[in-house]
């Protein structure tokens, strides 16, 4: 259970902390009233930002790099971004982006749960993994961060990449 569980962010209550990460926690959330191209009632990701991050300019990049990568790539190999938001009309609001929720377990999880992956599977993920990589750098970008943790399996199978935090688009160089 979350310490954040039903505590509201913007036009989001919180239902579950889902992990975190470096830059962030992540967080199973639901709308509750109609807001942008969602509907009341959808679930979405929220990734807020650390507060003590919010003032690092690199990190702040790096987050709105994703924001602008994750809805740019409309791939169902990719995790949809629907955009940032902060709560409060300061500087002290918390910043955080929404994302398409997916129900399922990532590609580290399921190799610890099933030891060698079946050949069938493997190479499903495989091209899951091949196509959702080709949609980011059709969109102009490198993903730089592609691991098992970041491979999410859904529970019909669709296999989708995650966490474009640190990608690099192709025209900005390293």
């Amino acid at each position: 259970m979350s310490s954040r569980e039903n505590e509201r962010l913007g036009p989001y209550r919180v239902l579950s902390a889902l992990g975190t990460g470096a830059t962030g926690r992540v967080y199973k959330a639901v709308l509750t009233e109609d807001h942008g191209e969602l509907a009341a009632g959808a679930t979405v990701a929220l990734k807020v930002i650390h507060w003590h991050l919010l003032g690092d300019a690199t990190l702040r990049k790096r987050f709105d790099r994703e924001v602008q990568l994750g809805r740019t790539v409309r791939h169902p190999n990719v995790v949809r971004a629907f955009g940032a938001e902060r709560t409060g009309d300061s500087e002290d609001g918390e910043y955080f982006l929404v994302m398409e929720y997916v129900e399922g377990q990532n590609l580290r999880q399921l190799l610890e749960e099933l030891g060698r992956l079946p050949e069938p599977l493997c190479r499903h993920i495989g091209l899951g993994v091949a196509q959702g990589l080709d949609a980011i750098h059709g969109a102009g970008a490198i993903h730089r961060d592609l691991k098992p943790e970041n491979v999410l399996i859904t529970r019909d199978h669709t296999v989708k990449i995650m966490d474009l935090g640190v990608a690099l688009l192709v025209d900005e160089g390293p």
